[in-house]
């Protein structure tokens, strides 16, 4: 199947992992694709008890204090407790999205995570939790989370709006098909 691409990404822009590259060779009209670089271990819930666990052995173990080396020890195992919820939201994280002339797909290591049909997009609406900026809604089914952890974001919304042919609302939203 012959890949035409419309939108090239700029010189700055990260290529995606190998897997979704071969993934994306693998589709036709592909407009722009936006990479997440960030890896699982990148995850808050994992590194900051991990870091504060090396942190606090260090200290324990060079000045003999055993409050420092327990509560490194104990950090120790929250990271572990953590580790396999680190793990199961991270197979749910976009490692990119792509954009084609008919869907927006998203990927997880070359894997498809979800496809929103543009003719079936209802609604893209700015958000605010934790990592997510923006939400693609179908009108049934889930919507597709669009995480600040993806390469240009910014332009990857713009071509959203304009590949679902809906209305922009002042509040940055899209609603309305025009």
């Amino acid at each position: 199947m012959e890949q035409r691409t419309e939108q090239t990404a700029s010189p700055t822009a990260p290529e995606p992992r190998a897997a979704d590259a071969s993934a994306i060779e693998g589709m036709s009209d592909v407009v722009s694709v936006h990479s997440n670089q960030s890896h699982w271990w990148n995850n808050a819930s994992f590194a900051l008890p991990l870091l504060v666990a090396i942190v606090s052995i260090v200290i324990g173990l060079a000045f003999s204090s055993d409050e420092a080396l327990g509560f490194g020890l104990f950090t120790v195992g929250v990271t572990v407790v953590l580790l396999p919820i680190v793990f199961v939201t991270w197979r749910r994280t976009a490692t990119a999205v792509v954009l084609t002339r008919e869907a927006a797909v998203a990927l997880h290591q070359g894997r498809e995570l979800l496809s929103v049909r543009w003719d079936e997009v209802a609604k893209i609406e700015a958000a605010d939790y934790d990592s997510i900026r923006w939400r693609i809604r179908p009108g049934e089914g889930d919507h597709l989370n669009i995480e600040d952890e993806l390469h240009d974001v910014e332009a990857l919304i713009e071509h959203a709006f304009a590949l679902s042919g809906l209305a922009r609302s002042e509040s940055g939203e899209r609603s309305l098909r025009t």
